[in-house]
Order: C-alpha cells, then sequence, then structure tokens
C-alpha cells in the first residue's frame, strides 16, 4: 500500500498555484467518474449510492492490481457500475503529470492540463477529508454524499469475486444506514432532528464531517429548541466548521468557529469553556494571536464555568502565559 500525505501535500500545494476554471468531467472506458459531484448526480437520479475508489497507479502495485482485477474486470460495468455511481480517484505520477503542459503547447492541450489539475486539486481536498493514508481503498457513500464504510483492498479479496463478498458482506450496515437517513427527510420538524441526531451518533467520528450541512439545519428544525438538541448542534456544526477550515490552511476561520459560539447560551457552559480552550489552543499553536488575545480567551473561559474542574488547568495556562508576557 502507498502512503498518501507526502503525495497529497505536494498536489496541494502545486494545484493551489493555478488559477483554472472548471472543465467538463467525463466517464472513463471502466464507467467511471473523476468527479463526485458528477457522480453524485446520476446517483440521485438513479437512486444509487456512490462508491468512490481511490488510487495510486503505477506507483503503488497493490492499485495497480486492483484496477486489472477488479476495475478492469468484464463484470465491473454489469455487477458495480449498473449499481452504483463509481468515482475512480488515482494519485499518482502519472495522473499529475497529467495536470501540467509545456509553455510552448496548443492552447487545446494546455486548457486540457488546467481541466485536469483543477479536477486533481478538488479531488485531493476530497481524499484529505476522507483522511486516506493508504491505498487502494474503497468508500460506500449515500446519494446526499454522507459516507457510510469504506475497506481495503487487501489480501484476503484480491480477486474480483473476493472483492465483491467483501462488498457484500457491506450490506446489512449500509441498509441500516439508509434506513437512518429516510427517517431525517420524513415527519414533523421534531421527529427529523431526532432523526438525524440518531443518525449522527450512530456515525464513525472520522465520517461525522459528511453530515455538516444535514446537522446545521437543525438550527431551522427547531429554532425555539424543543428537541432540547439545538446546543448540541450548534457545538458540533462550530467542530466540523473549525475542521473544514484547517484542512484549507485558514486558522483565522478555525479559531473564530470556536470563539463564534462562547455566548450561545443554549451551548452548555463547559461546552463554551471547551470551545474557547480550543480556540486558544489553536491561536496559540499556529501563533496567529498575540498573547493577550489568547489569555483573553482563557480568562473568558474560566468566567463562563468558574466551577468547572478544568478551571485550575486552564488557570495554569495562563499563569504560564503571563510569565512569558513579563
Amino acid at each position: 500500500m502507498r502512503n498518501l500525505k507526502t503525495i497529497f501535500t505536494i498536489l496541494l500545494a502545486g494545484a493551489a498555484m493555478l488559477f483554472i476554471s472548471c472543465g467538463k468531467t467525463k466517464v472513463d472506458a471502466n464507467g467511471c467518474y473523476y468527479d463526485i459531484d458528477e457522480a453524485s448526480k446520476t446517483a440521485n437520479k438513479k437512486n444509487q449510492d456512490i462508491m468512490v475508489i481511490v488510487t495510486v497507479e503505477g506507483d503503488d502495485i497493490h492499485s495497480a492490481d486492483f484496477m486489472d482485477k477488479v476495475v478492469r474486470n468484464p463484470k465491473f460495468k454489469s455487477e458495480i457500475v449498473s449499481k452504483y455511481a463509481v468515482v475512480c480517484m488515482d494519485f499518482s505520477q502519472k495522473s499529475y503529470e497529467q495536470t501540467v503542459s509545456a509553455e510552448d503547447a496548443k492552447a487545446s492541450v494546455k486548457k486540457a492540463a488546467e481541466e485536469k489539475a483543477n479536477l486533481m486539486q478538488k479531488n485531493t481536498k476530497y481524499v484529505t477529508i476522507l483522511n486516506v493514508t493508504d491505498t487502494p481503498i474503497v468508500y460506500l457513500l449515500s446519494k446526499e454524499k454522507y459516507l457510510i464504510t469504506g475497506f481495503f483492498y487487501d489480501d484476503n479479496n484480491r480477486s474480483f469475486e473476493g472483492f465483491m463478498d467483501l462488498l457484500n458482506s457491506k450490506s446489512a450496515s449500509v441498509d441500516e444506514m439508509h434506513k437512518m437517513i429516510y427517517q431525517t427527510k420524513i415527519g414533523t420538524a421534531e421527529e427529523k432532528v431526532a432523526a438525524i441526531d440518531a443518525l449522527y451518533d450512530a456515525t464513525s467520528p472520522s465520517y461525522k464531517i459528511f453530515l455538516y450541512d444535514l446537522i446545521e439545519s437543525i438550527k431551522k428544525l427547531d429554532p425555539s429548541n424543543k428537541t432540547g438538541l439545538a446546543g448540541k448542534y450548534l457545538y458540533e456544526t462550530a467542530v466540523i466548521r473549525s475542521d473544514k477550515a484547517m484542512m484549507d490552511g485558514d486558522m483565522r476561520t478555525a479559531v473564530q468557529s470556536f470563539v463564534d459560539i462562547a455566548d450561545e447560551e443554549l451551548i452548555p457552559a463547559e461546552k463554551r469553556q471547551q470551545a474557547l480552550y480550543t480556540a486558544a489552543y489553536l491561536s496559540s499553536s499556529s501563533e496567529l494571536d498575540e498573547l493577550p488575545v489568547i489569555i483573553g480567551y482563557l480568562e473568558k473561559s474560566i468566567q463562563i464555568a468558574p466551577d468547572s474542574e478544568n478551571v485550575p488547568a486552564i488557570q495554569h495556562v495562563i499563569d504560564s502565559f503571563k510569565a512569558k508576557q513579563n
């Protein structure tokens, strides 16, 4: 398997230097989309789940093996593409080379390279959210792009039949997720909020980020907090918003996401205290703000929940920072 952290860092840095427009996305010879959004459109039209395949073909022998034995297998179209909107995201050197062109290249060649660079940047950000570290890996998402499960192509399933067995073994958990998603769309506003809460709690922590838009809808579904869940999701949306900002390298928004909820009385005091402590930590570790600002976050966090068991530890941090000022 190929470790991707270094690859993604390089790709994001290189792609960010290009000022380009989105090109048309096509389906490849195997029936795979290159763009998750195009796959999502098809998934919604056909009421299908989305399958995301991440590879580093050519640089990773296991990715090459997967592509040859599974994706290029004649059965792939009839047994997988017919049931899923499939997206293939490849991060090999060969794919990266297609994102650049010579200075004296024809306009059409430059345009094609720019379109591929734009897509590479988009896909790189997406797999960063997925937290992909090794390849090949396969993810199943609902048509709404909620991440259901992920699994590796490994020594236990190195054949098309083995892959199908592994895929079929996920059917029960996938069906259960479908039922939970459906419940978020029916009933009263309060029932929808309860269903969203159940889905969120049942979702793996690393996959909760994909439910951001759904949980953000709670403030509109339950503006008067009849369910008692509004505060929980004001906090959870701030956490995810901060995580997304950090992935984009926007530390100011990452910090501000927590600062903005400090006075939200629907959120329990100790959670608001935790939010400000996190803001202070992020600001300090990224050297974003001067010490007085960071200390201000910490002092306000104590004021919010003065009886919290965390107060002595927070005060110790404040004292340490103040010592640095002197």
